[in-house]
């Protein structure tokens, strides 16, 4: 039975991106971007198929602005707008799940301390038995050490235990660390899966799925 979920955090607890994609947009125009050269769904798609700081490279070679300010002022906007975010439907029933058949919720991301105030917003994070941010400077995930600290940590085996993420990287970490994995592609962007074991498009397909695990 798997009953550890080890959870990535944007675009798969909460639906994060959309907030993101405007915080990165705006830095731009603060950069004299004009709006009407900004593509925001390829900007989603960057960060989806790859990551943040992909786009940060990318946009700044394309745009000739300046990466590590366009870093800067994204993280200024992106710290102030994602609190406007909420979890995905779902995600309750999913924690419930696991705490229900004696296992745990383990939060696993990129992001830092913020994702736990964005938790506790939303009275998630008793639910929660562990964590990994980017405050403990772990080696980025697809690397497996954040997972294999958290496997030793709380003592959580492979054949309990799954990786759920909304990028190929997430995937690919959870197999790096020999642990189940779930992407959560609410629009099909990930064309590199890394091979998961359930790929859905809505997070009551995973419920399903792991009632009959």
């Amino acid at each position: 039975m798997i009953k550890n979920l080890i959870w990535d955090f944007d675009g798969t607890l909460f639906d994060t991106y959309p907030q993101m994609v405007q915080a990165f947009a705006k830095a731009l125009n603060d950069l004299g971007i004009d709006s009407v050269e900004i593509d925001e769904h390829e900007i989603y798609v960057v960060m989806r198929q790859h990551s943040v700081g992909s786009a940060l490279k990318k946009y700044a070679s394309f745009y000739g602005v300046d990466e590590t300010k366009l870093g800067e002022i994204n993280k200024k906007y992106q710290d102030q707008m994602v609190m406007a975010a909420k979890p995905f439907s779902g995600v309750n029933e999913l924690l419930d799940l696991a705490l229900n058949n004696d296992g745990g919720n383990f939060l696993l991301t990129h992001r830092d301390e913020q994702a736990k105030d964005l938790l506790a917003k939303f009275d998630l994070l008793d639910k929660f038995s562990g964590f990994v941010t980017s405050a403990d400077k772990f080696p980025r995930k697809p690397k497996p050490d954040s997972l294999n600290w958290l496997k030793k940590t709380y003592d959580l085996s492979n054949d309990q235990t799954m990786m759920i993420g909304d990028r190929q990287l997430d995937v690919e970490a959870g197999n790096n660390a020999n642990v189940f994995t779930a992407l959560f592609d609410l629009n099909r962007t990930i064309l590199h899966t890394g091979n998961p074991d359930i790929r859905v498009t809505a997070l009551s397909e995973l419920l399903d799925y792991l009632k009959q695990k």
